[in-house]
């Protein structure tokens, strides 16, 4: 444990005891440590005060008129905003029974009365550092957990375009598919024409603004149940549920007319953008890695044929 007496500042302590003499000399004790303090002489008082004044530790008496400190400890235990705070017992009571019922309560720790302060200063001390290192290992811990949540998301979204990424497509096919087991679908996979040339005299700055356009035209011609992502440097993947191989052709060339009347100009050239396309659909007893080389078949045959067009898989 490396946390120090000050790394310990500004931790809550509540103070129990009915006795004013005992709770004025631990007040003054720890009070010098930097501590803050709250104090109360009944069980009652304690359950009350414990659950707005949130302390790390209890000082707690056990021989307390009315509800005693086994019976208080008990009851903070029960309760779900006080049951992780830690309980140190002050007792005359060192029988071994007596001990043990505190430790069976809920107790962490006992000090006997008539107490030392040096044994007070170092059990609180030793209390709070597992204290604080219990709540850095869970703050940690969150950290931890939103970071990889963090990369997770970045894992499945594009960081040029913020389509989806190829991981993050891929997910979302398998929930699709796993949600709806007996829908079919389309797909699309567009490939921009030329990407090289564009990149070779342009430059790939003036080539990503290309795809980032491209991604842009490709977003606002799709329904919102559709899923877009780019598969590869130049390529997408369009995801069209419940969608019929005709519907998806229309869309597909409603795509390709909207990027061939697309004209990007640069250092005051026109970059003609087109995109060969290939459609298929995905019936639900089709294996997809099947109807995914169906669609890129497609795709390849549109680049053979001249680009700037699109093919339809035969089966469909």
């Amino acid at each position: 444990m490396n946390a120090g007496s000050d790394d310990l500042a500004g931790m809550r302590i509540l103070l129990v005891d009915d006795v004013l003499q005992n709770i004025d000399v631990l007040y003054q004790t720890l009070k010098s440590k930097n501590y803050e303090l709250a104090v109360v002489n009944s069980g009652i008082k304690t359950l009350e005060v414990a659950s707005k004044f949130k302390p790390d530790l209890i000082l707690l008496d056990i021989m307390m008129p009315g509800m005693d400190g086994i019976e208080t400890c008990k009851k903070l235990k029960a309760n779900e905003s006080t049951k992780d705070i830690s309980i140190i017992f002050i007792t005359a009571k060192t029988e071994t029974a007596d001990v043990v019922e505190g430790f069976m309560a809920g107790g962490l720790d006992y000090i006997t009365k008539p107490f030392f302060l040096e044994e007070v200063l170092a059990r609180v001390t030793t209390h709070l550092k597992l204290k604080k290192l219990i709540r850095d290992k869970d703050n940690l811990i969150s950290e931890l957990q939103d970071t990889q949540e963090i990369l997770m998301k970045s894992a499945k979204t594009d960081l040029l375009t913020g389509l989806l990424s190829r991981f993050g497509m891929e997910e979302e096919l398998e929930r699709s598919r796993s949600q709806q087991p007996d829908k079919s679908f389309s797909i699309i996979l567009a490939d921009i024409d030329h990407i090289g040339k564009i990149n070779e005299g342009f430059g790939r700055k003036t080539g990503d603004q290309v795809i980032i356009r491209t991604a842009d035209i490709l977003r606002e011609n799709v329904r919102d149940d559709d899923r877009i992502g780019r598969w590869s440097s130049e390529e997408f993947f369009i995801f069209l549920p419940k969608t019929s191989i005709e519907d998806a052709k229309n869309l597909a060339e409603k795509i390709r007319l909207c990027i061939e009347q697309e004209r990007l100009n640069f250092n005051q050239k026109e970059i003609p953008l087109t995109l060969s396309l290939g459609v298929n659909t995905c019936l639900p007893e089709t294996e997809f890695d099947r109807c995914f080389i169906q669609a890129e078949e497609c795709l390849n045959e549109a680049k053979k044929l001249g680009r700037n067009r699109l093919v339809v898989a035969e089966s469909s």
